[in-house]
């Protein structure tokens, strides 16, 4: 067995013990969508690891399940920016229209800039549309990685007061897509697309966030009364958030 495919194994069964902790502490309800995705990313990565990489089947496999996979990232990151802002409905109406939008724009313009500007480069690659495929992939990792550090960025500036479990979530997920990300982009800039180091060392990074995420996850309680003091800088944030909420709210029922 070579070493791509004891990392493939390695990150489905991080994958599995991931949603097997999910549901020992019940959570499924709360993370649907990561359950979802978890699921997926064990039943993938276990057909890479035992199937040949030269051979037709692991081809489907691979074709069958990189729509798939964008399918099952986008529903995960839009949990988390629902979980984000589960008390601000008008940004989180707004932001789940950008997000799709963004994605939408984002796929087709790369599918129409590598058709004018990629013809010949592509050339070899376009059978099947495995390079489309490939290219269409990309875009939304990378779409959803802008979604990423944007959800990032409220965290770190905003005093949402969250749950544990879901500040867990935003922290081990968000670098588990970026780690994505920058695994494609390396890629991207390898020729063939396909970077065998990089690829590894992605694999082994999921399984550490993904292991990471199901030790630091408790059972979900009901959210203790929480004694506040007069902060004005928090005071001052919170209601930048509530202005800016209202504003989306306005104009998502418009």
């Amino acid at each position: 067995m070579n070493l791509g495919a004891v990392t493939e194994l390695v990150q489905a069964i991080a994958a599995t013990a991931a949603v097997a902790r999910l549901l020992y502490l019940d959570l499924g309800k709360r993370f649907p969508a990561l359950v979802a995705y978890l699921i997926f990313i064990a039943v993938s990565y276990f057909c890479y690891g035992i199937f040949n990489p030269r051979s037709k089947a692991y081809f489907w496999i691979y074709i069958s399940f990189i729509p798939l996979e964008c399918i099952f990232s986008i529903f995960a990151v839009r949990e988390l920016l629902m979980l984000t802002f589960d008390n601000y409905p008008g940004i989180r109406t707004i932001g789940r229209w950008t997000m799709y939008a963004g994605l939408g724009v984002s796929v087709a313009l790369s599918l129409v800039l590598t058709r004018i500007l990629w013809a010949v480069g592509a050339h070899g690659r376009q059978k099947w549309g495995l390079f489309y495929f490939e290219v269409a992939q990309r875009s939304i990792v990378f779409s959803l990685a802008v979604v990423i550090i944007a959800i990032i960025f409220v965290l770190s500036k905003y005093p949402l007061h969250l749950g544990r479990n879901t500040y867990v979530s935003c922290a081990f997920f968000s670098a588990l897509f970026l780690s994505e990300a920058v695994r494609l982009f390396v890629d991207a800039l390898t020729q063939g697309l396909y970077n065998h180091l990089a690829d590894w060392t992605e694999d082994f990074v999921i399984a550490f966030c993904l292991v990471g995420w199901a030790a630091l996850l408790k059972p979900h309680t009901a959210a203790a009364a929480r004694v506040a003091f007069a902060d004005p800088q928090e005071d001052r944030l919170l209601q930048q958030l509530n202005a800016l909420n209202q504003l989306m709210s306005r104009a998502a029922r418009q």
